[in-house]
């Protein structure tokens, strides 16, 4: 295999991948493909779960952030390869959810996997000089200095747009599970706290999971034998997040030179992200916190059962001042409506057990949630039935952002201000 391996090109490589993604769950010809040697797999007890895991990650990367205009080619490549591949929807299908012919599908088909293909061609470039070439190496990092280099990256950090942004809660679950090694080595355990309400309530830089993986490599090895909890929680205007090592047995916590270094270059990273970042040391552990300032953004819910939709609709709301509740539950609607108090409420029509006319009705009798204008959005084309029920304004799918968010607008300011002064 080396020598195959070594007048490897990528168009060979492209092959090879469009193969292991056509028996993506078949672990018999999955466990034959030629990408096993190439990502030196043969050390995995099952190697076909490891090639699987590693092409649907790697899939997972491509996804872009929730800031990315939905109709943009990267949400194109990355929505093709995921129904197509991981999710195994049927050509028919991904081109009805695309919105394309079969013919377009089948390029923007090759368009995907190439992309996927260059970034794992990328990854084989860095991780081993046996499949692929190197590139030339433009810079020795071993003759900079480390003040250089970290002066350097925060100037790099500095002239960066912060525009990229994530929800926080989903940044942590990453983190949570790129960290999940390192507390292995050191045989603890990571445990996330999130409060209810608070994982969407602010997005932060892409930059700050670089930060807070460059925190717990400081503060893992002090929980050795016990545990690393990252807590979530809102605190007045701010979201307040706690990572704190507990181990009782190892005593009083004593910084390393190093460490302080490691744990002052975050806290100037984070000063960059808008993030005030603080340590303390306690009898039994080590604690990081870091406070994020907490927008204030107008809820809206959604009741709707297509988890693709509720996504397309959070990516529709990003960047604006308004916060997308979604839900898949719609018997749980009118508790959640109590507690949230959204300024909008978009309701489903067609959802199992129970339909959107029952929802609509509870709404609109109950004491605490009939004064909130309601939205039907739906596929079927039902607006005289809806509007003659009295809801506040009709949809019907496929809806553009400019018409959801026009529509969350004009309602708000017909109702006049949010929240009412009664509810605050």
């Amino acid at each position: 295999m080396k020598q195959n391996a070594d007048k490897l090109t990528f168009d060979g490589f492209v092959g090879y991948l469009r193969s292991a993604l056509h028996y993506l769950y078949d672990p018999v010809q999955l466990r034959r493909s030629l990408l096993v040697p190439l990502f030196h797999l043969y050390s995995e007890f099952d190697k076909a779960a490891a090639l699987q895991r590693l092409l649907i990650e790697a899939i997972g990367v491509l996804k872009p952030t929730q800031d990315e205009p939905a109709q943009s080619n990267a949400w194109l490549v990355y929505d093709t390869l995921s129904l197509l591949y991981v999710r195994q929807f049927t050509r028919d299908t991904v081109a009805v959810q695309l919105g394309v012919s079969d013919r377009q599908l089948r390029r923007e088909q090759r368009v995907a996997l190439e992309a996927l293909a260059q970034h794992l061609w990328n990854h084989l470039a860095t991780q081993s000089s046996e499949a692929v070439s190197q590139p030339e190496e433009v810079t020795n990092q071993a003759d900079l200095k480390p003040d250089k280099v970290l002066n350097e990256g925060l100037v790099w950090l500095n002239n960066q747009s912060l525009d990229q942004c994530i929800p926080l809660g989903e940044m942590l679950e990453t983190v949570q599970k790129l960290a999940q090694l390192l507390a292995q080595q050191w045989q603890s355990e990571i445990q996330l706290q999130v409060e209810d309400g608070t994982a969407s309530l602010t997005e932060t830089n892409q930059v700050m999971r670089s930060i807070l993986l460059t925190i717990l490599s400081v503060v893992i090895p002090h929980a050795k034998h016990g545990h690393v909890t990252l807590s979530l929680a809102q605190g007045g205007q701010y979201i307040n997040l706690r990572i704190v090592s507990e181990n009782p047995d190892r005593g009083q916590v004593r910084l390393t030179d190093r460490e302080n270094t490691i744990l002052e270059t975050g806290r100037r990273l984070s000063s960059l992200c808008g993030v005030m970042l603080s340590i303390s040391q306690a009898k039994t552990g080590l604690e990081v916190s870091l406070r994020f300032p907490a927008p204030e953004q107008i809820p809206v819910l959604v009741i709707d059962d297509n988890t693709d939709w509720l996504e397309m609709l959070k990516r529709y709301t990003t960047g604006s001042h308004y916060r997308l509740i979604g839900t898949r539950e719609p018997e749980n609607t009118r508790s959640l409506a109590e507690k949230i108090q959204p300024a909008v409420i978009f309701v489903d029509i067609m959802m199992p057990n129970i339909d959107g006319w029952q929802i609509i009705s509870e709404l609109r009798n109950g004491p605490t949630t009939s004064h909130i204008p309601i939205v039907i959005c739906t596929i079927l084309p039902l607006e005289g039935v809806a509007l003659s029920l009295g809801v506040n304004a009709f949809l019907q799918k496929p809806v553009t952002q400019d018409q959801f968010l026009n529509t969350i607008e004009h309602l708000i300011n017909a109702a006049g201000e949010y929240p009412p002064p009664e509810n605050r």
